[in-house]
């Protein structure tokens, strides 16, 4: 009996117009947008400049800059996340700290730019919720008002088991609809010649595939909740509509500014202005000791000897090495904190908008597509390590050979290699595997809170 509740849900489904509608949303949507990611030449363009060292670089400079890049995320053509918002390189220089190139997030919580995208995970975080509410919003009040549930529930069928059939009937109907447009996806990734993936990520591919299927199982069991509660289906099509603007859209986008306001950060022109005190402290103090040099042979710069000369470039030369340990040093630990400052603010974001399964669905499928926050922040930590790798590799140097050039010119000695950040699912996954448990506690929740009401709702 249970089984054919199932097909005869599935029957109906597939012979209505919703089923119909999704199948062409998805198609359109799904592959147009994946279509439209793939050709997307600008994010390459963002790296087309760079280089690991600045020797093989095109460009030669005054100062030892030194790029730190990653390779662009290949499944970004599914999960933009971040966008432009996302750091796909860096660049250090001898006197000064590292950094960021197009990137904002340095300054801002960058929880609030995940939201807006229109890719794979816009199209499930927003229109396939609403096509699960489509296909479950009258699942029981439907009945109700037809009057059929009774004639229903006069077979020997208990009502838990009715409404778990007419779940997985809905919800199985909704999958169906999707699939023509996830094969479509797969092939286009697979015939597209831009499209290098690697075995691991089609691995994150198939993963993200599967938490779209758990998310929109969690607005099925609340579509299911919704259809329990109330005895119409435009009334329920209503308290849903209610439900998802404040899931969906409300508690996502004010959960920023609500853990602003509970966890305040410094302004980034603080973070600078303590920042270049402190450097013009070390500036005067270079600059008194010039004067000085020159006041005691003869006050005229011009009339110098070359030895003289040489010796105010040493001057000057220590006084750039002072810098540059300064910014590995106090202005180090001024830009640590504050950075540190704004994970633990992102933190609690991510913690208040858990109340709303959309924001666990976005943060996860963003980081394993690595254009989230979990890739911001591992990048940004292995820039400011490299810092200081690169820092202590010049102090060694000029120790070595007494040699400052190297804080003018990088092409004096090979800086060491950086390393960018390594990416694994399986890191993701055990890091946010508390998301995943967040999805699934939703759909089990609203599943049995819909078999409370619907157990002990009358007939009439």
């Amino acid at each position: 009996m249970f089984w054919a509740l199932i097909k005869k849900e599935i029957h109906d489904h597939i012979l209505s117009a919703r089923f119909a509608v999704s199948m062409i949303l998805a198609l359109i949507f799904l592959i147009g947008s994946t279509a439209m990611l793939v050709m997307d030449g600008t994010w390459a363009g963002r790296q087309l400049y760079t280089g690991y060292k600045l020797k093989d670089h095109l460009y030669t400079n005054k100062y030892s800059w030194y790029w730190m890049n990653r390779d662009l995320p290949a499944l970004r053509v599914l999960a933009t996340g971040l966008d432009e918002e996302l750091s796909l390189n860096a660049n250090s220089e001898a006197g000064m700290g590292p950094q960021f190139e197009n990137n904002r997030q340095f300054v801002n919580n960058p929880n609030r730019y995940l939201f807006s995208q229109l890719d794979f995970v816009f199209f499930f975080n927003i229109v396939g919720s609403l096509l699960a509410f489509v296909f479950t919003y009258d699942t029981i009040s439907g009945e109700y008002g037809r009057g059929t549930l009774r004639l229903v529930l006069v077979n020997s069928i208990s009502r838990p088991l009715l409404l778990a059939a007419k779940f997985v009937g809905s919800y199985l109907s909704l999958i169906v609809s999707l699939l023509p447009a996830l094969i479509g996806v797969i092939l286009l990734l697979y015939l597209m010649p831009n499209v290098n993936f690697r075995p691991s990520d089609w691995a994150a591919t198939c993963f993200l595939f599967l938490l779209a299927l758990l998310y929109i199982s969690v607005f099925c069991a609340l579509g299911l909740f919704g259809s329990c509660l109330t005895k119409h289906p435009k009334t329920t099509l209503t308290v849903l509509m209610v439900l998802w603007v404040v899931m969906v859209l409300v508690i996502p986008n004010f959960s920023p500014f609500l853990a602003a306001y509970l966890r305040p950060t410094p302004t980034v022109y603080e973070v600078h202005e303590n920042m270049r005190r402190l450097s013009g402290d070390l500036r005067q103090q270079n600059r008194e000791e010039v004067a000085k040099f020159i006041q005691e042979h003869g006050g005229d710069p011009e009339a110098l000897s070359d030895a003289e000369k040489q010796a105010v470039g040493k001057i000057r030369a220590k006084s750039a090495r002072k810098q540059m340990n300064l910014s590995v040093g106090k202005a180090a630990e001024i830009r640590q904190d504050f950075i540190n400052a704004v994970e633990a603010q992102a933190d609690m974001n991510l913690a208040i908008s858990l109340i709303s399964p959309s924001a666990a669905f976005v943060y996860l499928a963003t980081d394993i597509a690595n254009t989230g926050i979990l890739s911001e922040w591992d990048f940004r930590r292995a820039v400011i390590r490299y810092r200081h790798q690169y820092a202590e590799h010049v102090n060694s140097y000029i120790e070595e050979t007494g040699d400052y050039e190297i804080l003018q010119r990088i092409l004096k000695a090979d800086p060491p290699d950086f390393v960018p950040p390594k990416f694994f699912l399986s890191d993701v996954i055990s890091t946010h595997f508390d998301l995943l448990v967040v999805l699934l506690l939703y759909s089990v929740v609203f599943f049995f809170a819909g078999q409370v009401v619907f157990i002990r709702a009358p007939l009439t």
